[in-house]
């Protein structure tokens, strides 16, 4: 149950065109990170956006740490099918965790169009935790953040997210980056790769790494010089809209 904010519910910007833009938010955050993006993006495309709330995000903690990357994955799934039902043409984005939800469901949905994958957490900046995070969640389940500066300027311009990170979850979507990097070979739909050259999460190989691994599909990696890890807040937005307008276009 949502029990969260205004600012963590989902959202929908009806457009006028046959191409939907399924945009999912990142790990432990909400639809507000992604949302200043997703309105560029369709005051200039016409687009039809949707920002999905993932399970466990946008309330507490503790629902959070109940939540598994299985279970943010059948949302994803139950609403890209859902979208397919009203829209010809059905693309699906992601920022941090959401890139790599956006990822496997470019493996595991069939018909979608293409995927936008910014910023996926491939390689962390801080690998030793996700060694630690075993062992923490038994004694202390919920991380204090590091970057609790930045996280506290994103939350004055909008975004919701928590200020822990929950480490059962964490390890669960570690598990999903994992079986991203096993089956992204059999990815078949055009992918837009996008990282952050400041990014203060993941290192900045992560999108080139993943690039290299894809065998069928047309890959695409496009820098963000300016950006930090939440890039669809920051100065490049506008850049990243246009990309994927071109991207939607292109394909």
């Amino acid at each position: 149950m949502n029990t969260g904010p205004a600012s963590a519910k989902p959202f929908l910007l009806r457009g006028s065109s046959d191409n939907v833009l399924l945009f999912i938010h990142g790990f432990t955050a909400s639809p507000s990170e992604v949302y200043p993006t997703a309105h560029l993006l369709y005051e200039m495309s016409g687009y039809t956006i949707s920002g999905p709330l993932l399970p466990g995000h946008g309330s507490t903690r503790e629902e959070m740490n109940r939540s598994c990357w299985e279970d943010w994955f059948e949302a994803v799934k139950k609403d890209i099918y859902g979208l397919q039902e009203n829209y010809q043409n059905v693309w699906v984005a992601g920022l941090s965790l959401g890139a790599l939800l956006a990822i496997h469901g470019g493996i595991h949905c069939s018909g979608l169009r293409g995927v936008v994958a910014i910023n996926p957490p491939v390689f962390i900046k801080n690998p030793h935790f996700k060694f630690l995070a075993p062992l923490l969640q038994n004694f202390r389940p919920y991380w204090p953040k590091s970057n609790m500066v930045q996280c506290t300027k994103l939350e004055e311009q909008g975004r919701f997210a928590y200020d822990c990170t929950p480490v059962q979850a964490f390890r669960s979507m570690m598990k999903l980056r994992d079986i991203v990097l096993r089956e992204i070979h059999n990815i078949t739909t055009p992918l837009l790769l996008m990282q952050s050259e400041l990014d203060e999460t993941v290192k900045i190989h992560s999108a080139k790494f993943l690039a290299g691994k894809v065998q069928i599909a047309k890959a695409i990696v496009l820098n963000l010089p300016n950006s930090q890890h939440i890039a669809t807040m920051g100065p490049e937005k506008q850049f990243i809209a246009r990309e994927i307008d071109a991207f939607i276009k292109q394909y």
